[in-house]
């Protein structure tokens, strides 16, 4: 579904309606052909709605823009700004680029917020703007939207590049399925530990690089509809932060500094294993299909 801002905001309804819908997600596309899913998380309790809200404004000039709205389960709006996506510095990355909203779009937000509900005269936003000049595809940054230092909780927006739905500026909506996140992980193989890039890699399937191991694809859902020509065994384990399995005489543990899955607290994945691709090094890819992660003979 793709909708303007204000009509997004017309048909939110309530909070409750939300939450007895399946699990979504919003995507965003831009006329370049960058895109982004967006979505919000705690390290907490609070009942906040992943999804949120976004929809398309008017920017500076003749550049429109996604405004994006943060909210919980009653209704209440807990932050809005505007967010931009277009080509990064290098290839294969995007820029994303995250503004305060204006005065003018908080008075319409303000105006036309149907059954949602704001706790103060003003919308909180962000204070300026942040740019992330080259994120990878596949990989994802981060948000801060609150901080409760009373419990140590934070809300924050997860941001990650994916290829636009359309060559225009729109709004997606689509159902979530299950998605792994790996964020500064630590890996041990048999117990002794590896050295792992420091970064952040969220989609359906992740690929690791381990020296001396070979390549492991590993599927958050059902792999062999998407690629029957793989075989996958359902061997690994995922609770909380710490994904694990053995496959032949290795037992690899991969600590995250997020939870493992983003839906689920525990789950068991699908893994293939490749021992005759033998990397220098540790290395990190994450893609929405295991189509995208084989390695090329």
């Amino acid at each position: 579904m793709k909708k303007t801002a204000f009509e997004l905001l017309f048909l939110l309804g309530s909070a409750a309606v939300l939450q007895a819908e399946p699990a979504y997600v919003l995507h965003a596309s831009f006329p370049d052909g960058t895109g982004l899913e967006i979505l919000t998380q705690t390290t907490g309790s609070s009942p906040i709605v992943p999804q949120g809200e976004m929809g398309i404004g008017p920017g500076v000039g003749s550049q429109d823009l996604v405004h994006r709205l943060v909210i919980d389960n009653t209704g209440t709006i807990l932050f809005a700004y505007n967010v931009e996506a277009s080509r990064g510095t290098s290839a294969g990355t995007v820029k994303i680029r995250i503004e305060p909203i204006s005065a003018a779009t908080e008075a319409s937000f303000l105006k036309n917020a149907g059954n949602l509900r704001v706790s103060g005269a003003h919308l909180p936003t962000v204070a300026g703007v942040h740019e992330f000049a080259a994120v990878a595809m596949g990989q994802a940054v981060t948000l801060d939207i609150l901080y409760n230092p009373s419990t140590g909780e934070k809300i924050y927006d997860v941001l990650r590049p994916i290829p636009a739905s359309s060559g225009t500026m729109s709004v997606d909506s689509v159902p979530a399925t299950e998605t792994i996140s790996l964020n500064r992980i630590t890996i041990r193989v048999n117990g002794k530990a590896i050295p792992a890039p420091a970064s952040w890699i969220i989609g359906g399937a992740v690929r690791i690089d381990i020296p001396h191991q070979g390549t492991y694809v590993i599927a958050a859902n059902d792999p062999h509809e998407a690629d029957p020509n793989h075989t996958f065994a359902k061997v690994a384990h995922a609770d909380g932060r710490t994904l694990s399995w053995g496959m032949g005489s290795a037992h690899v543990e991969i600590t995250s500094g997020t939870n493992v899955l983003m839906r689920s607290e525990k789950g068991v994945l699908w893994v293939f294993h490749d021992s005759h691709y033998q990397p220098d090094v540790v290395a990190l890819q994450s893609a929405d299909t295991v189509a995208w992660l084989f390695p090329k003979k």
